[in-house]
């Protein structure tokens, strides 16, 4: 126990921020918690709660409370079994610690047990606080005893060990059955297209049903739901969890344990069996786009240094799995989204009237859509991450900024051009296709792409700005280099905090005093421009003197 817990802390050090990096502003550090903290997490955890609350009390009526937090938390566990796919794979497999821990007298077991453990706990962070916000909302609505409460911490911990387990048992047998994916840019692309593929499969089903928000509430007030049936099945361990919160269940609770303890016990001796075999072979996988400084450098002598450096970062995005996926297609999935909302409006047609009013030059509806499209702008281009990992994809070759022949703001303004491309033109596609659908004047669809791009130029300069204060340079696998950089989290907080502000405060505005609402667009757009020249001067001025820094 005592080797297992080393290993553990061990483990998750690895992934966390060097006590180096976290020295380097501990300031920084601390504020961006604090403003994370009140910008996503509460607010999410609120929204959560608020929606288990009155999805409960809605099918209190029916004797069918608890099914509400029960599809909930069969989705939980489908998705952190689908995004903890990849995870799982990197991990177990193809961490650079691996070189380091299979000479060690320590059991298969106790490498994966460990390494589980590890993923676990720096995967589940945000998912325990959706779950205990969802139990929370269950309780209050279904009005459960005060037992419910220690059943509600008790499941928050312990929720997402099957769906990692699960992702544990298929990477076991995957990798030891087969051998075509022995390298980790294979697996990074089949685990990202798996991935791509099921959201898309949810949505097309969803669409295809043609349920709407009445449907959902109709379906889930039926005592013998044939999508829970099914769910119940595959997570067999949600069911026993929430019928554990009657008073007199105890013995529920004990069968829901022994769930987990059972699979924790299958996936172990598996790892014991399957492990060693597997792991024998396994290939980094370095990405094509990793070439040597001097070749890049000399490249840069026989030709313009910005522009091979633009390709050089172009590379490095689009040839390496893990960020191609979790950088670049993620700008795909956004359509999909939309279309799930227009598909699960049903009946209520609530953009209906949204497209009347733009149709009719309302007021208000304009500016809602100006306010949506800065803020889904900012938004996308904070969660595709270019930016705002930047400076942290060089990881150990970030000395080799200091000697090619391009200046720090130079070095910035092609990684900032970068994103810009991506994001920009992923959003422009997006407002241009939203304009033509409602029929808008050439003028609005000029002055909403304007509006857009600008956007997208200020989140992109804030996202490198914020990963030059503190960049996580050490990391072993590129999927690490995203998953334990919490610039990217922080930039994401900033960004909704800062829109919020904007959003609020542009139709507050518009709402209590005169002002009209062309005029409180151009006051946007004016403001937009405004934070474009701060996050410029901040990366020429502190970012550089950052990157200087670091380099000394």
């Amino acid at each position: 126990m005592k080797m297992y817990l080393r290993l553990v802390s061990a483990l998750i050090q690895g992934v966390e921020p060097s006590d180096k990096e976290k020295k380097r502003n501990k300031i920084f550090y601390i504020v961006m918690s604090i403003i994370a903290g009140f910008g996503i997490m509460l607010p999410m955890t609120f929204f959560v709660g608020v929606i288990i609350y009155s999805l409960t009390g809605s099918l209190v009526t029916f004797g069918t409370a608890q099914n509400g937090v029960e599809l909930f938390l069969h989705l939980i566990s489908a998705f952190s079994f689908i995004f903890g796919l990849n995870v799982i794979f990197s991990v177990f497999y193809f961490s650079g610690d691996i070189e380091n821990l299979l000479p060690l007298p320590l059991k298969p077991y106790q490498i994966i047990g460990s390494k589980f453990t590890a993923a676990l706990i720096s995967e589940s962070v945000m998912e325990v606080l959706v779950i205990i916000a969802a139990l929370a909302g269950y309780i209050i609505g279904a009005g459960k005893p005060i037992w419910s409460w220690l059943v509600a911490v008790i499941g928050t911990i312990t929720l997402p060990i099957i769906p990692l387990v699960y992702c544990g048992i298929l990477c076991l047998v995957v990798m030891y059955f087969t051998r075509f994916v022995k390298n980790k840019d294979t697996v990074n692309k089949i685990t990202g297209i798996f991935t791509f593929a099921v959201i898309i499969g949810i949505v097309f089903l969803i669409s295809r049903s043609g349920f709407d928000t009445n449907e959902l509430i109709k379906a889930m007030s039926q005592t013998d739901n044939g999508v829970l049936a099914v769910m119940n099945i595959i997570f067999p361990h949600v069911p026993f969890l929430i019928n554990s919160m009657d008073a007199a269940s105890l013995w529920q609770m004990i069968v829901y344990l022994a769930v987990n303890v059972a699979a924790i016990t299958v996936f172990m001796l598996l790892a014991q069996l399957l492990y060693f075999p597997s792991v024998i072979g396994i290939g980094q996988g370095s990405s094509k786009s990793r070439k040597n400084s001097s070749h890049i450098i000399e490249k840069m002598r026989m030709h313009r240094p910005s522009i091979t450096y633009l390709k050089k970062e172009f590379d490095i995005l689009f040839r390496t799995p893990a960020y191609f996926t979790n950088c670049v297609m993620i700008n795909l999935i956004w359509p999909a989204f939309f279309y799930l909302i227009v598909v699960m409006q049903g009946r209520t047609n609530f953009l209906e009237s949204f497209i009347y009013g733009i149709h009719s030059g309302n007021e208000e509806t304009v500016l809602l859509f100006m306010l949506g499209i800065s803020a889904a702008s900012v938004l996308v281009t904070a969660v595709n991450c270019i930016a705002s990992s930047a400076l942290t994809r060089e990881g150990k070759h970030f000395a080799f900024i200091k000697y090619i022949p391009l200046p720090y703001i130079a070095q910035i303004n092609v990684k900032a051009l970068v994103s810009i491309i991506i994001s920009g033109t992923g959003m422009l596609i997006y407002v241009i296709a939203a304009c033509i659908w409602l029929n808008t004047g050439i003028k609005f669809i000029l002055f909403s792409c304007m509006l857009s791009l600008f956007s997208v130029t200020f989140a992109t300069y804030f996202g490198i700005y914020m990963d030059s204060v503190n960049p996580k340079l050490i990391w072993d696998d590129e999927l690490n280099a995203l998953r334990g950089n919490y610039n990217i989290f922080f930039n994401m907080a900033m960004a909704i905090v800062i829109e919020a502000v904007i959003c609020a405060g542009s139709y507050l505005l518009f709402k209590f005093t005169d002002v009209g609402s062309i005029t409180i667009i151009m006051m946007l757009f004016v403001l937009i421009m405004i934070l474009n020249a701060v996050s410029y001067l901040l990366c020429h001025y502190k970012a550089t003197k950052n990157i200087e820094n670091m380099l000394i």
